[in-house]
């Protein structure tokens, strides 16, 4: 696995991707998020971590920073979740910093539809895996994981500000023919 001399390329702003949702009654929009969807993301983070939250001025230094990017979902119009995936300059790993599905979207498919985003666009800027960190005790999150083909690659004991030990998850990004 060589690693990559610099940040991958920015993305085209306009990308986007589209699923079904689980009901088949609607679709999953995403989008890369830009600094106008600032209070979006914070509200979804609020209503969705009581611990371990990013705060707004971290949200708001890592969409001007540009080494993270947002993924947006959608279903009707209406915010549905989102994805924060890390690249670091030198390296063919992206890494999943947050996903957080908006209380009345969850076990819609979002979750599901931003990991298939976050390894696309993993791909798509040359990078070969995608790592994260998941609470031990966070169930749910790990079987949306390993239903994603998501790893478990180890443990890390007294990861969270509790004591609790997070276990980090891999998974590889394709790349597609024609792509680098």
């Amino acid at each position: 696995m060589s690693a990559q001399p610099d940040l991958p390329e920015p993305c085209d702003p306009g990308l986007r991707w589209r699923y079904d949702c689980r009901d088949a009654e609607a679709v999953i929009e995403l989008r890369l998020a830009s600094r106008g969807d600032l209070d979006t993301i914070d509200d979804i983070e609020i209503d969705s971590f009581t611990a371990d939250r990013f705060s707004r001025r971290n949200l708001r230094r890592m969409l001007a920073a540009r080494k993270t990017l947002f993924l947006l979902a959608h279903i009707a119009g209406e915010p549905a979740g989102y994805l924060a995936l890390a690249f670091r300059r030198g390296s063919a790993i992206s890494r999943i910093y947050s996903l957080a599905v908006a209380p009345g979207h969850r076990r819609s498919g979002v979750g599901q539809a931003m990991l298939r985003a976050a390894i696309d666009l993993t791909a798509r800027r040359g990078c070969q895996q995608v790592h994260l960190e998941v609470r031990r005790s966070n169930t749910k999150a790990i079987a949306l994981y390993q239903r994603a083909g998501f790893r478990l690659r180890g443990t890390r004991e007294a990861y969270y500000e509790d004591g609790e030990a997070a276990l980090l998850f891999e998974a590889d990004a394709p790349h597609r023919s024609g792509e680098r």
